[in-house]
């Protein structure tokens, strides 16, 4: 563990576990054993715990089975695939969060939004980006914590945990994307947040690891452990470092640095190739089954 004087969280996303489909489960196994390895006082994992436990609660079971392995303290915010995506569906039929949803999640995974102190000097929040504009009673409840978290002026730094980024390449962007917060939903995160100071947040969802800065808001997406969606040959942005691996973010004092781990036992998956299914990447993420030998009366994946 790190001193007394300093912190050090481990941040994972977008892992994708699903007994139905295990196509990413190689990626898992070696990450279970690195993270129980791992020098740190927290992990987070930003969303997408699964590949369809928005639909199928199953999945969210055996997800947080699987995460339990890990014997360490892990906490949580959903992705549009553990609990359904933000409304309105932009995209065209696509499953989005409901109340149903959120207590099928709520019941494996614990609250879908959080405050956590952490030592003296830093105060983490994970926040459910599905929330904002659902009209569920908890999005009001999920902006009340977000305002007091950024009015306790007690000296601490402030990290936010959630799935989706602000934007894709842009705060400019004007036209609502499920890639990242709606337009509207990002200024009033940005309006909640403006006389905090200097707040990271630390986001998932797009698979890819980069930086950038908004005004007072420093931004950081972490990479998928399970996956990538490439851009070779496809019209399909490249918005940062397009790599599987996680982060780890270390704070000593009023400083916070972080660095992206690529582990040489990963499988650098790629499901660029899906993108030119006529119905979209969506579609074939959702239906295509795992194909390979499955001996009768075993799981298709290792769950312990």
């Amino acid at each position: 563990m790190t001193s007394p004087f300093a912190s050090r969280i481990v941040q994972i996303s977008d892992t994708h576990l699903s007994r139905r489909r295990p196509f990413f489960h190689h990626n898992w196994e070696l990450l279970v054993d690195l993270l129980a390895a791992e020098a740190c006082d927290l992990i987070v994992c930003s969303g997408d715990m699964t590949v369809d436990g928005a639909d199928f609660e199953e999945e969210l079971a055996f997800a947080s089975e699987q995460f339990r392995r890990i014997k360490r303290d892990i906490l949580f915010v959903p992705g549009n695939h553990d609990i359904g995506n933000s409304r309105p569906d932009v995209r065209g039929r696509e499953s989005v969060i409901t109340a149903e949803r959120r207590e099928a999640y709520i019941r494996h995974f614990g609250a879908d939004f959080w405050m956590r102190e952490v030592g003296t000097s830093l105060r983490l929040l994970g926040l459910n980006s599905m929330l904002f504009g659902s009209g569920l009673p908890a999005e009001a409840e999920q902006n009340e914590l977000i305002r007091a978290a950024a009015e306790q002026a007690d000296g601490r730094r402030l990290m936010i945990f959630q799935h989706k980024p602000l934007y894709l390449a842009s705060a400019a962007e004007d036209k609502p994307t499920q890639g990242a917060l709606y337009p509207e939903h990002r200024q009033l995160l940005r309006q909640m947040l403006s006389s905090r100071g200097e707040v990271t947040i630390a986001s998932g969802h797009i698979h890819d690891y980069k930086t950038d800065a908004w005004d007072n808001l420093q931004q950081i997406w972490a990479p998928s452990t399970a996956f990538v969606i490439d851009a070779s040959g496809l019209l399909y942005p490249r918005y940062g470092v397009r790599r599987v691996g996680y982060l780890r973010h270390l704070f000593e004092g009023d400083r916070h640095t972080h660095e992206f781990v690529e582990p040489d036992c990963f499988i650098g998956i790629d499901l660029g190739n899906w993108m030119r299914a006529p119905a979209g990447f969506q579609a074939r993420y959702a239906k295509e089954p795992l194909r390979g030998l499955v001996l009768e009366g075993r799981a298709a994946c290792q769950t312990g």
